[in-house]
């Protein structure tokens, strides 16, 4: 039998032709990224019409609903309750590392420093706010935590259910029916034992298998201008004396916050009091308790 010696072909040129916009890997993933970026920029917690987010991504709005498509699924994203509108979820928040800037004021971060050091615990200051289409929403302001890191997480208090947190349960009863719904606009129900529970002693709590919370409204005017919590692993939460300790202490650092600033001191030091500010063991009663009267 004879044989023919073949000669070796040379390579194949594989040539990349164009497709649609977005049909190559890379520009897939850029593109979502993209998309997820924007909703974050419009706003992390609102729910935002596919038209708008394309025009700020500069796509277009068919391959946009594909990328939120795909981003629902993998549960990063998820429809609004208008028709062809989108949102954030939890888990999209966290990917991004949605998270508030710095404390506000100093007198935030001051207050907070204070209350851990006396309860020990992880602490952190909400600022509660409604927006159609979202409902109530706790934004985290400040948190602090340094002597429990695993707790990081826990006390930033980002339930999607506000009921199942301590910041959420002290905002939906104290804040105005107006602002207690949900992003389908209807009212957010409490449990009349936590209504109870906030009537009397001005603290809501929450558990999970291994922390506890408590939290309560700091009030301005009246009203109420943020949420104030405490969070800690259970066996901290083990004894009842030890926990009543926490709510006088929270519900004490709640008031730092509306109290006037302190005095500028002279250059030497010395902190001059005004003879119509008596200290506090000699104030009125009914100004004590109001300290425990949020």
């Amino acid at each position: 039998m004879s044989t023919a010696t073949l000669e070796p072909r040379p390579p194949t040129a594989v040539v990349a032709t164009p497709g649609p916009a977005g049909s190559r890997p890379n520009q897939s993933v850029r593109s979502g990224l993209r998309v997820l970026r924007v909703l974050h920029e419009l706003g992390p917690y609102d729910e935002h019409q596919v038209a708008e987010i394309a025009e700020a991504a500069g796509l277009r709005g068919p391959h946009v609903s594909r990328l939120l498509g795909a981003a629902v699924a993998e549960q990063v994203a998820e429809r609004g309750t208008r028709h062809g509108s989108y949102r954030l979820t939890r888990a999209g928040r966290t990917l991004l590392d949605v998270r508030a800037p710095g404390p506000a004021h100093p007198r935030i971060r001051e207050a907070l420093t204070a209350l851990h050091e006396e309860t020990g615990l992880a602490v952190a200051y909400h600022q509660p706010g409604w927006r159609l289409g979202t409902g109530l929403r706790l934004e985290l302001v400040d948190a602090l935590c340094p002597a429990h890191p695993d707790l990081h997480h826990a006390v930033n208090q980002q339930h999607d259910d506000l009921k199942h947190s301590a910041a959420g349960r002290a905002a939906l009863v104290s804040l105005p029916p107006g602002m207690t719904t949900g992003p389908d606009d209807q009212p957010i129900t409490v449990p009349p034992a936590i209504r109870e529970s906030m009537s009397t002693s001005h603290v809501a709590a929450s558990r999970t298998p291994t922390t506890q919370a408590l939290a309560t409204c700091v009030r301005r005017a009246g009203a109420v201008v943020a949420v104030l919590t405490v969070l800690g692993h259970s066996e901290a939460f083990a004894e009842p004396l030890r926990v009543q300790e926490y709510a006088v202490l929270l519900r004490r650092a709640a008031q730092r916050f509306t109290a006037p600033p302190p005095r500028a001191a002279f250059p030497g030091g010395a902190r001059v009091r005004s003879h119509a500010e008596p200290p506090l063991h000699r104030r009125s009663p009914a100004l004590r308790s109001g300290l425990y009267a949020l």
